[in-house]
């Protein structure tokens, strides 16, 4: 009779110690799995630079930034007050573009700046929230209050896109033009031959 007595009571001690042992774990706080963090390191941190990219021995594009950082896993330098000068077209005619932030891929040929843009190129003066050259397409992209201007009109959209080839300009999303005072009386004057 004791037997039995003795397994049941072992049995129960287990069990109890199991339980415990399982409560235990449950209640104890695990530390924290270590966070990532957002962004890495960067590797390489600069002031007052210039970043040129080319091809075929033609310069492409040139940026001068207050500082930039550059990290190896993410390839993109980041740059903070990027003035940006490119040249388009058979005459090289020069783009210039300036804002607080932006991020560079020279592999990719690509720029994205965004904060405070503002820029020129020829008569054209622009500016809108984000910019983003595509060196492959030859296109470039101005989003989020855009406005263009030029000595006879206004240009009011979300998004411009510009083919730098062609020098096209294609506007969309809430499109207002107004003409200037200047250019309505040169159209007069045009009616009038």
């Amino acid at each position: 009779m004791r037997k039995p007595f003795v397994i049941v009571v072992v049995i129960f001690l287990l069990g109890l110690a199991i339980g415990m042992v399982v409560t235990q774990q449950r209640t104890t706080p695990t530390a924290p799995p270590e966070k990532q963090a957002a962004r890495s390191e960067p590797d390489v941190v600069a002031e007052d630079l210039e970043l040129v990219q080319g091809s075929d021995g033609k310069e492409l594009w040139r940026i001068r930034a207050k500082s930039a950082q550059y990290s190896l896993d993410q390839r993109i330098v980041q740059v903070l007050r990027p003035q940006l000068s490119a040249y388009v077209g058979a005459d090289r005619e020069e783009v210039f573009i300036k804002s607080d932030l932006g991020e560079i891929n020279q592999s990719g040929n690509t720029v994205t700046l965004r904060d405070n843009i503002s820029g020129r190129f020829g008569d054209f003066a622009l500016t809108s929230d984000v910019f983003d050259y595509i060196g492959a397409m030859k296109k470039a992209y101005f989003k989020g209050r855009v406005i263009v201007t030029r000595p006879d009109f206004t240009v009011n959209a979300t998004t411009v896109e510009i083919n730098l080839e062609t020098r096209e300009l294609t506007a969309a999303g809430g499109v207002a033009a107004e003409l200037t005072p200047a250019s309505l009386k040169s159209l007069k004057k045009e009616n009038k031959k």
